[in-house]
């Protein structure tokens, strides 16, 4: 029987990477392990607590029922365990934090998961800026920026987060009555709403459709506009997961189609180095890249 005493802490680390990852390998090289050193630690823990963990389906890692649950376990412990440690000492975490975020973004998806974070590290003082969409100097001042389109880096640290996919979306209202829309082409049928991101003849050119020249369009400076109009069934946007959760959750926006095309620019994080990083900043790093790595946007 498992106490804290016979707890294996090393093979439940080595599984959750696993299970995170899972691929052995890449779950190795996070750990800077063998992979061999992975498949040991696991098929010891299987061994210790009875159970099996891993299958393979189609020559692919896949957890078990088990496996499922002790990884959701395991995940909450190590958080609560890394959250206890930053916690020491309080005072090392109080002090101004400045994210930056695209006004789209920033309304549709990250004010959310900056509230949460406040609320877990109130010490923390935030401040939000803006960024523009494909703005290539980030200012120095500011320790995070989500930017949409890569920045310059100069002596700091990028990394590409996600390129999520865009679709049609728009308000129930708008087609309620008009016939169901059950092919791209049938869009023209609509008035099409325009932003300065996403494209419709780039979508059309994807679905190898031709534009009607007789379309009825409407152009926003940017993606929050454009949605606001979708909401009120002025037309048809164009949108990704991220920017409309809660619209389609809620119902307040319909997805047309499961045809998708890539955004034409991704979501990249901006940061200092980390030895030039305040430990707020590398929190906040850690904490929304889990949240992008969560999100089904991201899958």
């Amino acid at each position: 029987m498992l106490n804290k005493r016979t707890l294996p802490l090393s093979g439940l680390r080595a599984f959750e990477c696993a299970g995170r990852h899972l691929h052995l390998g890449r779950a190795g090289e996070e750990l800077g392990v063998t992979h061999g050193a992975i498949s040991h630690q696991v098929r010891a823990l299987e061994a210790q607590l009875g159970v099996k963990l891993f299958i393979r389906a189609n020559s692919r890692l896949q957890l078990t029922d088990a496996g499922q649950r002790l990884l959701i376990a395991v995940g909450e412990g190590f958080e609560k365990m890394l959250e206890g440690a930053q916690h020491l000492d309080p005072d090392s975490l109080a002090g101004s934090l400045i994210i930056a975020c695209t006004q789209t973004a920033g309304a549709s998806w990250m004010a959310k998961h900056i509230c949460d974070f406040q609320a877990q590290y109130p010490q923390i003082d935030i401040h939000t800026v803006e960024v523009k969409p494909q703005q290539r100097d980030i200012p120095r001042e500011i320790d995070v920026a989500i930017c949409y389109g890569k920045p310059q880096v100069s002596d700091r640290k990028l990394e590409e987060l996600t390129t999520p996919d865009i679709f049609p979306v728009c308000s129930p209202r708008l087609v309620h009555g008009k016939g169901v829309v059950l092919r791209p082409d049938q869009l023209t049928r609509f008035p099409l709403i325009h932003d300065t991101q996403n494209s419709w003849r780039r979508w059309f050119d994807a679905m190898q459709i031709a534009e009607s020249d007789d379309t009825n369009a409407i152009y926003f400076f940017n993606t929050t506009l454009s949605l606001a109009a979708a909401r009120q069934g002025y037309g048809i946007a164009l949108c990704n997961l991220f920017e409309v959760q809660e619209d389609l959750r809620e119902g307040r926006l319909i997805k047309l189609f499961e045809q998708t095309i890539p955004e034409s620019q991704g979501y990249y994080l901006l940061t200092d180095r980390k030895e030039n990083q305040s430990l707020r900043a590398q929190i906040f790093e850690g904490w929304i890249k889990d949240v992008l790595t969560s999100n089904p946007a991201v899958t």
